[in-house]
């Protein structure tokens, strides 16, 4: 009895502690206290300002407030509860706390009381704390006749219900649908809606149309802009890392505004650009300089003008939709054989002007050499380097064969034992300084930098017309001294809405300016290969100065003498007119309008060693190129484009039951890009005098013959390319019950880049597909299956090679003396039968939802096979040129993709907006096999000369029927001689008689197909990420990994360098490998790293002597130094690993960020390539760097951001 008491007692003093909580909360909320001073406003308005001072939300029907017409309030520091008795009085309308919620509504009268439910309620944000305008809400019933409204801008609603007791469901574009239980109880609801971060989206946009994922018969993979945001990457394509299956990023340096290359499903074009095409809200976008394809395609080129997206702020971008097969990249036409990345912008949203900022400050690291990046000798290695060389009497040939121009050890030991100049306790002392010297170059040039980010944005607006505008501001500092990269975006959008008449404007612009050294400086190349054991300054405090080219040299005097710079300006403007005459049909009016600038500068001072070399100091000014002052080389583009395109619309269900509809859209479309580049350069200029040039007059001339001669033939250059294109589209897709979509896309292309035949002028590109919704048929029962779809689809695409002319285009130059005459050179040769590259696409995938969206995803498998590629092809140069392209190549491109989203736990959001714990887990793989078909050289083909070299076998640029594009070769390592120096097979020297009979009567290509090996391609064959999303409360923790499979990488030389071609100078350094190299005869057993070389680069093989000299050398003019670094023991697995970013953000509760100052806001805390995870045969080297580039770039580096994101 006593324990029944007891229980009854417990449950007694819980249920009254619940009680007193709620009447306190309520009490509490009465008692909140304001200060008002308001004159003539509207009720909105007094409302909107208590809640601005409290925590208090108002629900009320605007049409019975607006009644109320004009209020003045002056209060200070009274309750609530007064104010709404004080203004309430009299009118007919009362008030009700309900936690936080204050419910404005009529009084009661028992007269008026009927059967039924009124319900009041908001709804907001869950992450954003802020009201939701918009929003559908509607009686869950069986009933055909739906029962709803929507809430107003201050996300309120009033509902009256004929039942007092059900659900109701909540619905909103780009949140998730949910439900929430009522009963004779409830009066007020406060609804909080979650954004649809957890599913694939909804809508695609294609550029062209929007469709409804469910209807979607192509391979797209769509993005938000806010999953793939890191603070602190500033663009867009550097996001898309390891997100997009079937897309294969390449990150070639570490350098500021360094552009990435990116493969959508392998590569279609040989010689064509292989670059995706980038369309902005409908738009294409062309890249700010034309530049060309080839360089483009290389693997090595550090791309620092940027491409068609540098410019636009990620700030301003809400989705991203990358097409891939055909069908999605048919309405393209022949631009879009290697896929497009559809971006699209934020657009202002209905509802009162949000302003919102965001802050972003990044810190990134300089190398340094305790990163395993970075295995170079140290001082004390470096100099046991040249002591061994000095004991075995190393042979310098070359500049450096002058004894007066060694430095360092080398200087001293020659001081003692040659000359005899300084004491042996001198040249111990001066030992011991170089070998303790341990000079930091990578802290003398590079740098810790700080870099920060600004982003101020307004958008808002009603039904009848949004706007959203931004400016943005972003100051990227490079790693390496003296580099920066500024950017300044803005932009505007407006939609006008007039009953059937939609309009939408945009204008946009970027300013971009760039700081860098000039590329021969090769700055990174500078701190990899020089020597520690030489100081900075001289013992006189000077710079300490070695020669180079017969001239002094020191590093930080060349980056004051030198720099580069690019200015670029870009503007655009677009407007599309949209009118829907009927239900079923609209017509769509399109135009637009960019422009922009480019402008590069290299300037040389004149106390550079560039310009030393050019005034031939040594020697008399007759001979000097350069007489006065630098040199000031300028590249200018301008760059115009403009689109016009009319599309018309038909959408239409056919019957009553709505089984059969349609979608067609028929459109027309006229585009043009224009670039004009001049190119010069200018001696004599004075930068430091007012940036002005030198004057010489006429009679000057005689006193400089070789400068003189160089102004007869340097002249500046004019370059114009225009394209024009126009076409006619057609899209047609039909859907029976929702289960079973077929889609026929078709473009035709007329182009001017195609010439004198005009059937070659026009290409149609069509694809056929088809979708089968199982969900809505075979499987519509089973309960855990909540979407399974079959995609198939099958296409032709198109590309096009520029500068190309159908007529000869002749370079008329100026006046040479020596010939007595001008001077003309061909600069197109005619290409009239050149036609389309044609890509046939296959691609079938599979769309699949389970266990109530908690395993979702898609696989796809694709086969593209490229016909009349274009591919380059030596002809002999009485034609005036070296090379013709020509339609010849075929190429195959095949794969599978794999793309997952797991939701394992996902707790429902409470009724007071608080999130319990989630997890999402998305994996992401792509897969791509390439190979040429067919040989570059056709053996029988006797009018064009064999066009192989060596060095295109071991960098990778040889075209060989049945292997991948990108694949390089080795030649075959054997082991060391008792010597130390590298062995190679089918290359043994035992063997010389028999290899000489061998190769002499074969070609080169099979030459070097015997004596290299295939190394493999150096472009990944299988690419991806996976990332993972925690949250919990206001806490959300993102870790994204990305990861890289299948290619391989040629180690960074060691047994030969920059300064020389075998023997490490006096001034260079080694990697810390050669520590480990052969000594002592035996060594060969232990060790693969050679013998220092002490005979000045002269051992070039036995297949270089005269007895065996032929034409095909089959090493070339390299030594078996050079030759060891590209053989196949300095190949290594390019497979990694990579934390692509760590992310902890913490959003502010709404009433937090109300005593801030603001409505809602967020604080993170990131980092960016923080570690990487790859092979141990790279020894520290970095996966973006590769031997095969005659520079070393710097690598990607680790960044670490704290950003504020708040809203007004």
């Amino acid at each position: 009895m006593r324990e029944k008491i007891e229980k009854v007692m417990k449950l007694f003093w819980i249920l009254m502690c619940v009680f007193t909580f709620s009447v306190s909360a309520e009490s509490l909320a009465q008692q909140e206290r304001v200060s008002l001073n308001l004159k003539d406003v509207a009720v909105r308005a007094l409302f909107d300002e208590i809640q601005r001072q409290t925590n208090l939300y108002f629900v009320f029907n605007t049409e019975l407030t607006d009644r109320l017409g004009q209020l003045s309030v002056n209060v200070k520091d009274e309750t609530v509860e007064n104010v709404l008795q004080q203004i309430l009085k009299g009118t007919g309308l009362t008030y009700k706390f309900r936690g936080d919620l204050i419910v404005i509504q009529q009084e009661d009268k028992k007269e008026d009381v009927k059967k039924g439910k009124r319900i009041v309620g908001i709804v907001i944000d869950e992450n954003s704390g802020d009201v939701l305008p918009g929003v559908t809400v509607k009686l869950c019933s069986e009933s055909s006749v739906a029962l709803g409204t929507a809430t107003d801008y201050q996300g309120r609603f009033v509902l009256t219900l004929p039942v007092v007791k059900g659900a109701l469901e909540f619905s909103f574009v780009g949140y998730e649908t949910q439900k929430m239980n009522f009963t004779e109880k409830t009066d007020s609801l406060r609804v909080v809606l979650r954004e649809k971060m957890n599913e694939l989206e909804d809508v695609v946009v294609t550029g062209y149309q929007q469709i409804d994922r469910r209807h979607l018969t192509a391979a797209v993979t769509t993005v938000k802009m806010s999953d793939i945001d890191v603070p602190g990457v500033n663009r867009i394509d550097q996001m898309l890392e390891g997100r997009i299956p079937g897309m294969t990023f390449m990150q070639n340096s570490g350098q500021v505004g360094a552009t990435p290359k990116l493969r959508i499903r392998g590569t279609s074009s040989i010689l064509g650009n292989q670059e995706p095409l980038w369309v902005v809200d409908g738009i294409i976008q062309q890249d700010p300089v034309n530049i060309d394809p080839q360089q483009l395609n290389d693997l090595d080129f550090v791309n620092l003008l940027g491409n068609a997206i540098a410019g636009l702020n990620p700030d301003d971008v809400e989705q991203i939709d990358v097409l891939k097969d055909a069908a999605a990249t048919a309405l393209y036409g022949v631009r879009a054989a290697n896929g497009v990345i559809v971006i699209t912008t934020k657009k202002g949203k209905v509802g009162p002007p949000k302003l919102s900022y965001s802050l972003t400050g990044t810190f990134s690291t300089r190398p340094r050499y305790s990163d395993r990046g970075v295995n170079l000798m140290n001082s004390k290695e470096r100099v046991d380097v040249s002591r061994e060389l000095m004991e075995r009497g190393v042979r310098y040939t070359g500049v450096y064969n002058s004894f007066t121009d060694w430095i360092g050890y080398e200087k001293a030991y020659l001081d003692y034992f040659k000359y005899g100049s300084i004491s042996f306790n001198d040249f111990k002392e001066r030992s011991a300084y170089y070998e303790t010297l341990n000079t930091d170059w990578l802290d003398l040039l590079c740098r810790d930098v700080f870099s920060h980010n600004h982003s101020l944005s307004i958008s808002g607006g009603n039904e009848s017309a949004k706007y959203y505008a931004s400016f943005g501001y972003a100051n990227e500092e490079g790693n390496i001294k003296g580099e920066k990269n500024e950017r300044y975006t803005a932009s505007v959008r407006v939609t006008v809405q007039h009953k059937r008449l939609q309009m939408q404007f945009g204008v946009s612009g970027n300013v971009q300016d760039k700081t860098y050294n000039p590329s021969d400086l090769g700055i990174m190349n500078y701190a990899y290969n020089m020597t520690r054991a030489i100081p900075l300054y001289g013992e006189d405090g000077e710079l300490y100065t070695y020669k180079k080219g017969n001239y002094p040299f020191n590093i930080i005097r060349e980056m004051e003498e030198s720099d580069y710079t690019i200015n670029q300006r870009n503007a655009s403007a677009n407007a599309q007119v949209q009118y829907r005459f009927t239900d079923a049909f609209k017509l769509i009016g399109t135009a637009s309008y960019s422009m922009g600038t480019s402008d590069d500068e290299t300037w040389y001072g004149e106390n550079s060693n560039y310009i030393l070399k050019l005034k031939d100091a040594n020697s008399s000014m007759t001979r000097s190129e350069c007489p006065f002052g630098g040199e000031l080389k300028t590249n200018s583009n301008r760059s115009s484009s403009y689109t016009f395109r009319v599309q018309a619309d038909y959408s239409k269900f056919w019957d009553k039951n709505k089984d059969h509809f349609t979608n067609a859209s028929i459109g027309w479309e006229l585009s043009s890009s224009k670039y004009n580049t001049t190119a010069n350069t200018e001696r004599g200029y004075l930068k430091d005098r007012g940036m002005t040039f030198a004057a010489l007059k006429g009679e000057d001339y005689s006193k400089y013959p070789k400068y003189f001669d160089w102004v007869i033939r340097n002249y500046p250059k004019y370059s114009k390319s225009l394209t024009n294109t126009t076409s006619f589209y057609l899209t047609l897709t039909y859907s029976y019950k929702d289960r079973y979509i077929f889609n026929v896309n078709s473009r035709a292309d007329w182009s001017n880049a195609f010439g004198s035949r005009s059937n070659e002028k026009l290409f149609p590109v069509w694809s056929f597909s088809g979708r089968w919704n199982m969900t809505n048929d075979v499987v519509k029962n089973v309960s855990w299956i909540n979407n399974l779809a079959l995609r198939v689809s099958y296409g032709i695409q198109g590309n096009m090679q520029n500068n190309q002319p159908t007529q000869l285009i002749i370079n008329k130059g100026g006046y040479d003396s020596s010939k007595g005459g001008y001077i003309s050179t061909v600069e197109k040769f005619p290409n009239p039968d050149l036609k389309w590259e044609k890509t046939y696409s296959f691609n079938a995938g599979i769309d699949f939802s389970f266990l109530k969206d908690k395993i979702q995803g898609s696989i796809s498998g694709y086969y593209k096979k490229t016909v009349d590629a274009f591919l380059s092809k030596t002809v002999c140069d009485v034609n005036g040129v070296t090379t013709y392209v020509v339609n010849s190549g075929n190429v195959e491109n095949k794969g599978i993709e794999l793309s997952l989203n797991f939701n394992p736990i996902n707790r429902a959001v409470s009724a007071n907006g608080k999130r319990g714990f989630v997890w999402r887990f998305d994996p992401q793989i792509g897969q791509t096999l390439n190979k040429l078909l067919n040989d570059r050289i056709k053996r029988k083909d006797k009018t064009l000369q064999d066009e192989l070299t060596l060095s295109q076998f071991l960098n990778g640029s040889v075209q060989l029927s049945g292997t991948p594009l990108n694949t390089f070769f080795s030649f075959k390592y054997a082991g060391l001689d008792n010597q130390g120096k590298p062995t190679f097979k089918d290359l043994e020297a035992d063997r010389a008689e028999e290899l000489h009979e061998k190769y002499k009567n074969l070609s080169k290509k099979d030459v070097w197909l015997a004596v290299l090996d295939e190394s493999g391609t150096r472009v990944p064959v299988l690419q991806g990420g996976f990332n993972n999303y925690f949250g919990y409360r206001s806490f959300s923790l993102t870790v994204n990994f990305s990861y890289s499979i299948g290619n391989k990488i040629r180690l960074l030389r060691i047994a030969s360098g920059e300064y020389s071609a075998v023997s490490p100078k006096p001034m260079q350094n080694l990697r810390r490998e050669f520590v480990n190299r052969w000594r002592n005869p035996g060594d060969e057993k232990i060790t693969d790293i050679p013998a220092l070389d002490i005979e000045g680069g002269q051992d070039k093989g036995w297949w270089n002597a005269n007895k065996y000299k032929v034409e095909w050398e089959p090493s070339g003019s390299a030594t078996i130094y050079s030759m060891y670094d590209d053989s196949d023991l300095r190949v290594a697995s390019g497979n990694y690993l990579r934390l692509q970013s760590l992310s902890l953000r913490y959003l502010f509760p709404r009433a937090l960020a109300k005593k801030l100052g603001f409505s809602s806001g967020y604080l993170s805390l990131s980092g960016s390539n923080l570690f990487t995870w790859c092979s141990k045969d790279l020894k520290g080297q970095s996966p973006e760097q590769s031997g095969t580039s005659s520079v070393v770039n710097i690598s990607v580096r680790p960044k670490y951001s704290l950003n504020l994101n708040v809203v007004f």
